[in-house]
């Protein structure tokens, strides 16, 4: 499939997509296939822009396809996700109020990373102000996407313990509440939809693959085991 919604990209039925998808498979489709890119960029026009992301709408060309409109939104930095992880093997999620979702929601600590920042710089930055915390020991589980069929997004994850407390300083547009929780607990959180952050539930049922699987830190795992 291609992996796109009709209405944004301009109309065309998906029935003819994946026809053309199908001719262009050849042996070895649905395993590792043909993994050259498939796309003509014929024009790339910016429609809007602001500090945060650009909205463009270019005319593309796949395959042998007729040209089309391809509608996208593309990022002027990356995300970050931190799980922090105290002495006594709790996290600690930040909730607020989101006003695109316009409801509460329970997440872990996240934020932007400049495209010339370090990420683990704007991990410990994101961390401190939102929870106050300090971390001596981080690790880097994933870098993940989420809508890659629309938006170029992505987020860096990390899982940080040694922690000392702090005052938290968050941003004048947030207003956050701390809800620290045994780590067994916000896996729950997460698998009930309670926490729907994507990134947040991905990093959380990261960190509970690798623990069982052995592939932490012994320091990290001994927190998580207890």
């Amino acid at each position: 499939m291609t992996g796109r919604y009709d209405e944004p990209y301009g109309g065309r039925s998906k029935r003819k997509d994946l026809e053309i998808v199908m001719q262009r498979q050849g042996p070895g489709a649905g395993t590792d296939g043909d993994r050259s890119n498939p796309w003509t960029v014929l024009r790339k026009e910016e429609k809007f822009t602001c500090s945060y992301f650009s909205v463009r709408s270019d005319t593309v060309q796949f395959g042998a396809a007729l040209p089309r409109a391809y509608n996208s939104i593309r990022m002027k930095s990356i995300g970050v996700t931190i799980a922090p992880i105290d002495d006594e093997g709790c996290t600690t999620l930040v909730g607020q109020y989101r006003y695109v979702l316009d409801r509460f929601t329970w997440e872990l600590p996240a934020g932007g990373c400049r495209l010339d920042q370090a990420p683990v710089e704007a991990a410990k930055i994101e961390l401190s102000e939102e929870t106050g915390y300090r971390a001596a020991s981080w690790l880097r589980l994933f870098d993940g996407t989420v809508a890659p069929g629309s938006i170029d997004g992505r987020t860096q994850c990390f899982v940080a313990w040694g922690l000392q407390r702090g005052t938290p300083h968050p941003e004048p547009e947030e207003e956050l509440v701390q809800r620290r929780v045994p780590f067994a607990e916000s896996i729950s959180m997460a698998l009930s939809g309670e926490i729907s952050h994507f990134a947040s539930i991905s990093l959380l049922l990261g960190i509970q693959t690798k623990l069982a699987r052995g592939e932490l830190p012994a320091e990290l795992m001994k927190l998580l085991a207890d």
